[in-house]
Order: structure tokens, then C-alpha cells, then sequence
């Protein structure tokens, strides 16, 4: 007669594969909701400062930059939606991590994510001031306090974003399923820093400054989202879970 198992080894729980998902392995789901989150965020903040630009007096899409919407009446939208999609990104921060260690760029590139997040969260605490004659009939005046720390923040969340670029182009290079996928990130960041400069050239308002600045952000989203689908598309599903029963050969005869 065989003495039965202990009771720790008949119920053990299997460890989950711990590679990660940009390595073909699996991804828990709640990185897979935090990594949507951003998606989501970044979904929403366009959706709302393009409804805002459309239906704002006096307010030029191609010539003005987004944070001028959260001047005049009703800025205070805008504001939030920088608020909100900022924590957001910090939140996708943990599901970025999940997804890239272990290797190069599993802390580097989260780490740029959280610095893009609270960068758009300190936009939306603190305004830019007012430029381009926008809001109607307001003039530029001397910088404030307030304006300046925007500014900041602005440039420390581009920097972020474009930093990211080229921290995924290295990690790309190194794995070869996605060496060809190199390219296009140091392409998206080579793209976000000329957009921006482009921008800037402009004096940050007027001609096609808007679409400049726009096209900066737009360059990392699409790197991003097109990241996340075809990581959706290669990573293994999480095993669930199961409790392992006692053997035949355990049971009593």
C-alpha cells in the first residue's frame, strides 16, 4: 500500500512561464488591461482636444498648439484630458515592464513612460500662456511662472517619448524576431524629434505649427499601438492556473 502524497505537493500550484511577451511568452492579463489603458488614453486625449479644436472660437487647429486649448472658456477640459491621459501612461508603465523583462530597455523604457506621464499630468496642473492671439483679443505678454513650468514639462514629456523610440530600436535590434521592427522605432523617434524642432521653428504657434506638434505625438502613438498589436498577435496566453490531484499511483490501494 502506498503512503499518500502530503498535501502540499497533491494541491502545488504550476509557476507561470516567466519570460515575457515580447519574447513570444505569456503576459498576465492585468498587464495586458494597463498596456490597453494607455492605448485608451491616447484614443481619448485625441478625441477630445480634435472636439475641442473644431468647436472652439477663434481657435486654429493647424496653426495652434494643443495646450492652448486649455486657456479661455472651457479650458478646463483640456486640462483634465491631460490630467487623465497622464496617469494613463504611468499606469501602462507596469504593463510596458511586464512585456519587455527581462532585457534591454525593461527599466529604461518605463521609466520614459512614467516621465512622459507626469510631464502631460504637470501640462494640465499648470497652462501655457497665452500666444498667437489666442484666446481672441488676448496678446502675448511676459512669460509667467506658471507658463514657464508648462514649457518644462512639455519638453521633458517629447524628450520622453522620443527617448523611447530609440530604447525600443535597440531592444528590437537585439531580438531577432523583431530586428526588422528596429527600423521603424529609430525612424518614429528620428520623426518626433524633427516634428517637434519643426514646431519650434515656428515660434509654437502660427503657419503649420499645430500640425507639427501633432504629427510629433502621433509619430510615438503609432509606433506604440502598432507594438501592442502585434504583440496581441504572437504572445502565448497566460496558463491559468489548475490544482493537481493526488495520482493513481499516490492513492491507496
Amino acid at each position: 500500500m502506498t503512503a499518500p502524497a502530503p498535501a502540499t505537493a497533491r494541491w502545488a500550484v504550476p509557476r507561470r512561464p516567466q519570460s515575457a511577451g515580447l519574447d513570444g511568452g505569456a503576459l498576465p492579463v492585468w498587464a495586458w488591461l494597463l498596456l490597453a489603458a494607455g492605448v485608451a488614453g491616447g484614443l481619448v486625449f485625441t478625441g477630445v482636444y480634435l472636439a475641442e479644436g473644431a468647436t472652439r472660437a477663434g481657435y486654429q487647429a493647424l496653426a495652434q498648439p494643443i495646450s492652448a486649448l486649455s486657456l479661455g472658456p472651457g479650458g478646463w477640459v483640456q486640462q483634465l484630458n491631460f490630467v487623465v491621459f497622464g496617469v494613463l501612461v504611468c499606469a501602462s508603465a507596469a504593463g510596458w515592464r511586464a512585456a519587455l523583462a527581462p532585457g534591454r530597455g525593461a527599466l529604461a523604457f518605463p521609466a520614459l513612460r512614467v516621465a512622459a506621464g507626469v510631464g502631460l499630468v504637470m501640462d494640465g496642473l499648470f497652462a501655457q500662456d497665452p500666444s498667437g492671439e489666442y484666446p481672441p483679443g488676448t496678446r502675448a505678454g511676459v512669460a509667467t511662472v506658471h507658463g514657464q513650468v508648462h514649457i518644462l514639462f512639455a519638453m521633458i514629456t517629447i524628450t520622453a517619448l522620443a527617448g523611447g523610440c530609440f530604447v525600443l530600436a535597440a531592444r528590437f535590434a537585439a531580438a531577432p524576431p523583431w530586428r526588422r521592427w528596429a527600423v521603424c522605432a529609430a525612424a518614429a523617434g528620428v520623426a518626433t524629434v524633427a516634428f517637434i524642432a519643426a514646431f519650434g521653428a515656428a515660434g509654437g504657434h502660427g503657419g503649420l505649427a499645430g500640425l507639427w506638434e501633432r504629427a510629433a505625438g502621433g509619430a510615438t502613438s503609432v509606433l506604440t499601438v502598432a507594438v501592442l498589436a502585434r504583440l496581441a498577435v504572437t504572445s502565448r496566453p497566460a496558463a491559468r492556473p489548475r490544482l493537481r490531484g493526488p495520482s493513481p499511483g499516490q492513492v491507496a490501494a
